[in-house]
């Protein structure tokens, strides 16, 4: 897996509630597709299986690790998505991210 992506990953699991699923709260949602849109701007490739296959590793619900995998790939290939809480995600882990190019 891209060392970006694991990055961006383990930081959403450690401030997210990942327990319920990475989108089950609207804030948590927010910032999950902030840092999807952030990774694929920054040309990291959204890898279904591979996302799908970290949040089975974690431990994760089998429809929540696939929810986030499915997200990841419509992002991915371009598609739309609404983030309703704008701003979530900080400059401090894009800057973390950027750097590990």
């Amino acid at each position: 897996m891209n060392p970006i992506l694991e990055r961006a990953l383990e930081h959403l699991n450690s401030i997210n509630n990942s327990s319920a699923g990475m989108l089950s709260h609207p804030l948590d949602e927010s910032r999950t597709k902030e840092m999807l849109k952030f990774l694929n701007a920054e040309g990291v490739e959204l890898d279904h299986s591979e996302i799908l296959a970290w949040g089975r590793a974690k431990g994760w619900e089998p429809r929540n690790a696939k929810e986030l995998a499915d997200l990841a790939d419509r992002i991915g290939a371009g598609g739309r998505v609404v983030i309703k809480y704008p701003g979530r995600l900080g400059d401090k882990i894009k800057a973390e991210l950027r750097a590990l190019k």
